[in-house]
Formats: structure tokens, sequence, C-alpha cells
């Protein structure tokens, strides 16, 4: 699979570390990882981090000896040079971008409700927030989820952002065995009565052109000898989040990964909204594929804006 040399685990509370170091470890053993942290964030309480959206209180004290206590028993074939335990006091989510960006991170693991305490707005969590504005890759672990990947689905279009995804999910197909899925949900437009077609030859018109495209996609990525098939589905309502989860459910996928980019623009914007959406209803762990070190301008401001610019 595609390299992530160093891998951030956050960790919330006590309980719930278990799970989200299995899948830490399941992550290291595919990536080969040589470096991972464990990271907790005792909140301070510190009010907003500079985007007018309030911060999650701490609910758990963990220390740094309990976190490598949890890391012994659920890591136990890393050693204390290759996974390294932190408590950081702050605004978790600019400490989960800073610690990310000062330890040149790769990957971020987090859980999809780390932070939150009994009813949250969902605009808040930080989750979300953190896969938006970090520099490297992100991976959101729902609450409930298995360890496994027998089928990935990865939702794209003919872009480089897609065939990012594209190439990692290959990558961890070829270390487990999995069957990729590349899935392109195209929207069927209204108005094309003006032009003297039917809705079915204007539908049919369009996933020919989607073919095309996730064939061109597929020919850009080193598929390693996996197996990868695409799927096109139509988008009538303009609501492709809802599509695509009825194609998890329909191939019986295990991971979604996507790619995710820091760009302005109504492309941008449209897979920003996909991917933050997925990560708040998938019942399936969402990796979001950045390039490193995108959204760099987006963390400096967000520490100006906190006053340490």
């Amino acid at each position: 699979m595609k390299r992530y040399e160093r891998i951030l685990g956050c960790i919330d509370r006590t309980e719930q570390a278990p799970r989200m170091l299995a899948y830490v470890q399941a992550i290291a053993r595919l990536a080969n990882s040589k470096d991972i942290r464990v990271l907790h964030i005792a909140d301070d309480q510190a009010g907003d981090a500079g985007d007018g959206l309030p911060e999650p209180s701490d609910t758990a004290e963990l220390t740094v000896e309990t976190l490598r206590d949890l890391v012994s028993e659920h890591l136990e074939e890393y050693g204390k040079e290759t996974c390294r335990c932190e408590v950081v006091r702050g605004a978790p989510l600019l400490e989960v971008l800073r610690y990310a960006h000062d330890k040149d991170v790769g990957l971020i693991v987090i859980g999809r409700h780390y932070g939150t305490t009994g009813e949250t707005d969902d605009q808040a969590l930080l989750a979300r927030r953190i896969t938006r504005k970090s520099s490297c890759s992100v991976l959101v672990v729902p609450d409930e989820f298995q360890i496994k990947a027998d089928t990935i689905l990865v939702p794209v279009r003919d872009s480089e952002c897609s065939a990012n995804a594209l190439d990692v999910a290959c990558g961890i197909a070829a270390a487990t065995g999995a069957a990729v899925v590349a899935l392109n949900v195209y929207q069927v437009h209204t108005g094309y009565s003006r032009v003297g077609t039917t809705f079915e030859e204007h539908q049919a018109l369009l996933k020919a052109a989607a073919e095309r495209e996730c064939e061109r996609l597929i020919k850009r990525v080193d598929t390693r000898a996996v197996e990868v098939t695409y799927r096109c589905a139509a988008d009538v309502h303009n609501r492709p989040v809802p599509v695509a989860l009825e194609a998890v459910a329909s191939v019986s996928a295990d991971l979604v990964v996507i790619g995710a980019r820091g760009r302005s623009g109504a492309a941008g914007v449209l897979l920003g909204n996909v991917t933050e959406r997925l990560i708040s209803e998938s019942p399936l762990p969402v990796l979001a594929v950045k390039k490193k070190g995108e959204c760099l301008g987006i963390l400096r401001a967000l520490l100006t804006l906190a006053g340490e610019g």
C-alpha cells in the first residue's frame, strides 16, 4: 500500500482506546509504518479555534502513563522506539493539526465522535473539521466497525485527486486481497428536453460518459494485479451521498477511500461536501486521501487567529 511512515492515532477516552488502537495497528501493518504516535488532547476549554465553532469538552482524564499502558496491551508488537505516547493540553482542533504538521505525520486516525459528549451539533464534529483542514490524509473511524477490507469502495471522477485515492485503495487491496470498486456518481441535469432528447436518452449519454471517465482513471493507476471494477450510478435529485451509501450497501463494502483536496471553486467545494457527509453518515471507516502538504495555508491562518502566528 502507499506508505504512511508515521501514523497518528488520536485517543479520546479509555474505553474507546482498544478499538482505535486495533485499527491503528492494522493500518500500520499494511503500511509497514516505522513510527506510531498516540495522542490525547486534554481540552483546556480555550473557547474556539478561530473558526467560530466551540471546541468539545474533554471527557476523560488520560495521562501519558495510562496511554503507555494501553499501548503496551494493544500494540505489544511495537516497542517504545516505534510507538510514542503524548498528552497535550489545548484546543483539540488546533493541537491535532499542529502535532500532525510538526511531526510530519502521513496519516491521522481519529474516531468519528472524538471529543463529543451527548447531543453535539453535527457541524462541530472534530473529525470533519480535521479532515477539512489537515495537511495530510485522515482516516475517520465510526463508533462500531469491523477491522477488515474485503471490498473497498472509491468514489471517483476523472481527476488527479481521485487517481490518488484509487492508488491508495489498490495498495490496501494488494496487501489484503480485497476487491476495489470505483464508483462514479453522475448528476442527471434538468433541461434535457431542450436539446431534443428524452430522459432515458439523456441518462444513457451521461452514463456512457461516466463509464469512459472510469476507464480513463483506472488506466492512470497501477492496479498491481488488483481486481478493480467500476460502477456508475445516476444522481437525479442532486443528492450524491445517499447514492454513494446505497452503493456501499450493495457491494458490501468494508472501507470507503475518497480523494480530498484543499482547493476552492465549485469542484473542490462539491468534493469537500461529499467527503464530509460521508464521514458523518457512512457506517464504514472513511479514508480521506490528501496530497501531503495541502491546506498548510489554512493551518497557518488558524494559528495566526489563535495569536500564535
